[in-house]
């Protein structure tokens, strides 16, 4: 119980450092004041760059798919797994996305450093895929 109201704790002071980083809210003598246009533009801009990201990443999986075609035997098994494990990774991604969409900023500051992280991973992974297709490719 205690590592929980622990979690809960260093949470709220990391939402809060974020939120005071990036502008969202200031203080005064009156109190706590929330800008919400600046929080709404950095989700905004976020939300775009993430966005262009999985686009581009479902193109690659679509053009990776393609080039896999020409496999045979357990080349082609093992691309064809790792191609649908991307496009879980992928569909996860967009998922967290529209989560994104919802979240206010108590939830945003987590939902983007995992979606971050996770997006890093799937670009990671499709990178390896491409260099294996284009070794076999040759």
């Amino acid at each position: 119980m205690r590592k929980l109201l622990l979690l809960v704790l260093v949470l709220v002071v990391a939402v809060g450092a974020l939120g005071y980083w990036r502008g969202w809210f200031s203080m005064s003598k009156e109190g706590v004041q929330v800008n919400a246009e600046k929080f709404k533009e950095d989700k905004a801009a976020f939300s775009k760059t993430v966005g262009e990201k999985t686009t581009a990443l479902k193109d690659k999986v679509a053009g990776l798919r393609k080039t896999s075609e020409g496999l045979t035997g357990d080349e082609k098994a093992k691309a064809e797994k790792e191609l649908v494990e991307l496009e879980k990774k992928h569909d996860r991604l967009e998922k967290q996305l529209q989560e994104l969409e919802q979240a206010g900023p108590d939830k945003f500051a987590d939902i983007k450093q995992d979606l971050s992280k996770r997006l890093e991973e799937v670009e990671k992974k499709s990178e390896e895929l491409t260099k294996k297709l284009e070794k076999k490719d040759k």
